[in-house]
């Protein structure tokens, strides 16, 4: 018989083997805008679906410098158009997740936070951000822009090349 529950055995072993433990320790909204320039012009006329430009980039950084705290943003920016060409919305916003990173020993080394950072937390953080940008352009009065899930791991790998 063993005590303790799995969770904490695996945690305890991968602690104990030096690899790195990210908690998402807050998750929010560091900055929304959303413009409308026709309104409210534009919600008289009969509405086409919008096509859409999306941009998705995420965001890293060390909160000081030896901290253990890192803050991880998903920056989304969505057009909206009308066939003819004609602006119905711009989206931006940043949804960020505040995340300690734990490691036995110290600092961990860059080849491991980057992955962490860049694919891991931003997957986790990224139901969210999918939500408030749906919210946004629904409450904008636009259908909502329903975002498919995002492979963070091929966007990384698109980022190095680049």
């Amino acid at each position: 018989m063993h005590d303790g529950d799995a969770t904490a055995t695996i945690a305890g072993a991968a602690e104990a083997m030096g690899a790195p433990r990210a908690e998402i320790v807050s998750q929010y909204v560091k900055s929304v805008r959303l413009v409308v320039p026709g309104a409210p012009g534009i919600h008289a006329a009969p509405k086409d679906l919008p096509r859409l430009n999306l941009d998705l980039d995420v965001d890293a950084r060390q909160v000081a410098d030896g901290s253990a705290l890192f803050e991880v943003a998903l920056v989304l920016r969505c057009q909206g158009r009308a066939p003819g060409g004609q602006a119905l919305f711009e989206a931006d916003l940043a949804y960020a997740g505040l995340v300690s990173v734990r490691v036995a020993g110290g600092v961990a080394a860059p080849e491991v936070l980057e992955p962490m950072l860049l694919i891991d937390i931003p997957a986790l953080l990224f139901p969210g951000a999918r939500n408030l940008l749906a919210d946004l352009t629904r409450d904008a009065g636009f259908p909502p822009v329903l975002m498919q899930a995002v492979d963070f791991a091929a966007l990384q790998r698109a980022r190095r090349a680049a």
